[in-house]
């Protein structure tokens, strides 16, 4: 079945809870032991990452309340975080491959 654009934003399918709090221990586990490995920047890689997803998700879940405008924030704000995660590791990249 599929579903019109005009559709109201109430047919989207509502987040998974228990699956983003498994994630969000998960992520805090890996982030626990990278630092107790001192792998520091990986550990930062990780919560750039755990904390943009964490944006997108409550964007979506204030989009969702109808609070558009907050929510187009949330997302803005989550790109900031995606864009700078692949800016650093694509620089560390690049420093590693040209020596």
């Amino acid at each position: 079945m599929s579903t019109s654009p005009s559709a109201p934003e109430s047919s989207e399918p509502s987040l998974n809870w228990t699956a983003i709090a498994a994630l969000y221990v998960g992520v805090a586990f890996g982030i626990g032991a990278m630092l107790l490995a001192g792998q520091y920047r990986n550990a930062a890689w990780l919560a750039l990452l755990g904390c943009a997803g964490g944006c997108t998700a409550y964007g979506r879940v204030l989009r969702r309340r109808g609070q558009g405008r907050i929510a187009k924030r949330w997302k803005w704000a989550s790109g900031v975080l995606y864009a700078a995660f692949f800016v650093w590791t694509g620089t560390v990249f690049l420093r590693t491959l040209l020596g």
